[in-house]
């Protein structure tokens, strides 16, 4: 898949140094690269105490470094997130903006439910709760854009519309501003959204026989606005336990009093057009990146009339 920035390479003497602002850290044995992401650039690093932390390097900028530093010093404690051992930007030391997390072991969200379908609504109900817990914070610095302008800019100023051609680009616009009053009618509160809430950022685990979420994680993206945009990324998984991990978001959030409405999963994937929309303003062509996003986007539309 491409990449939106290459690879940050490093060398065990450069994660020494960072890891040395770390008061009383053992000093790295081994590293080895992490695969996913298309951004940032993560190394699983081994302690010489036997433990294991992760470097994450921000090749995106400082922004997307602070956002997420901040973030996940707001939620320690009260939400599934990695501690956070250190925070470091000093371009004297290292060119790029950089993280040292706890090592959280648990299986992606997707591996798990194809691994074990059966238990696909409880591993729904424990994604559920940890959306509630998330959707208690707030984060007003960084406000949301509005749905219908930030579609129109991805389509049509930052050329999204090459990759969907002269067909769908229309369909997709006319879809979204008739269905954009169905979204305002909704009165979704606004409150802390992940914006990449889906996949490898869900990490989860077995407890005592029961589904739990392990930690959540890559916060670069999160906004104040509106929990569907979390949930559309949720109903992206299509695997065979997809319908029972549905029904347990919703048993979730009814078992802990904010039941869904009727109509959240046209609500959901309606909003998660605003993720796709962005996907796709990019300048280059992204391999399966550009193809899943349109994909979804013609689902979305044959399913309800656009």
């Amino acid at each position: 898949m491409e990449r939106r920035f290459p690879l940050v390479e490093i060398d065990l003497e450069t994660a020494a140094r960072l890891l040395e602002r770390i008061p009383g850290a053992p000093r790295p044995s081994a590293f080895e690269l992490l695969a996913g992401g298309h951004i940032n650039t993560n190394y699983a690093i081994d302690l010489a105490d036997g433990r294991r932390v992760v470097l994450r390097i921000f090749a995106s900028g400082e922004v997307a470094f602070r956002k997420e530093s901040r973030v996940l010093a707001g939620l320690a404690g009260s939400v599934e997130v990695p501690r956070l051992f250190l925070s470091l930007y000093e371009p004297d030391l290292f060119a790029h903006p950089c993280t040292v997390l706890e090592w959280i072991d648990g299986s992606p969200l997707n591996a798990t439910l194809t691994d074990h379908p059966r238990g696909a609504v409880e591993i729904g109900e424990a994604v559920a709760g940890t959306l509630l817990k998330i959707g208690r914070h707030d984060l007003p610095e960084y406000p949301a854009p509005l749905f219908l302008e930030f579609v129109r800019a991805c389509l049509f100023d930052r050329g999204g519309e090459q990759w969907l051609g002269p067909d769908l680009t229309p369909r997709l616009w006319a879809f979204v501003q008739e269905q954009s009053a169905f979204l305002e009618d909704l009165g979704c509160p606004s409150s802390l959204i992940h914006c990449d809430f889906q996949g490898d950022n869900i990490l989860l685990r077995q407890e005592d026989g029961a589904w739990k979420v392990a930690a959540v994680l890559d916060w670069e993206w999160a906004q104040k606005g509106c929990y569907f945009r979390d949930l559309g990324s949720l109903l992206r998984f299509d695997g065979e336990p997809a319908s029972d991990f549905h029904r347990g978001l919703e048993s979730g959030f009814a078992r802990l009093g904010r039941p869904l409405p009727a109509a959240w999963r046209k609500a959901a994937r309606i909003w998660d057009l605003q993720a796709h929309a962005e996907k796709l303003a990019y300048p280059r062509h992204r391999g399966e990146v550009t193809l899943r996003s349109i994909r979804i986007i013609e689902r979305c539309l044959r399913d309800y009339g656009g």
